[in-house]
């Protein structure tokens, strides 16, 4: 698999699927104390794009925009 710059290490790895442990429990807090589904979506949302601000993985996000690249070539027939 190539690696792309500024890819996360096995620390940066660890701390982000700690923190999206951290996101599930939290949801599930709120959903056990009666909130409802559109409140615990949007906390999940909310939490989410913070976690991708703060430590953003550019593996997965150069991953994607290759894929999305080679979506264009094949779409256009080029």
């Amino acid at each position: 698999m190539k690696e792309f710059p500024g890819a996360l290490n096995a620390d940066g790895k660890l701390a982000r699927a700690i923190a999206l442990e951290t996101i599930a429990s939290k949801a599930m807090d709120i959903q056990d104390a009666g909130g409802d589904d559109l409140t615990v979506n949007t906390f999940i949302q909310g939490a989410e794009r913070e976690l991708a601000r703060k430590l953003p993985d550019t593996q997965k996000m150069g991953e994607a925009a290759a894929a999305s690249k080679k979506y264009q070539v094949l779409a256009t027939g080029q």
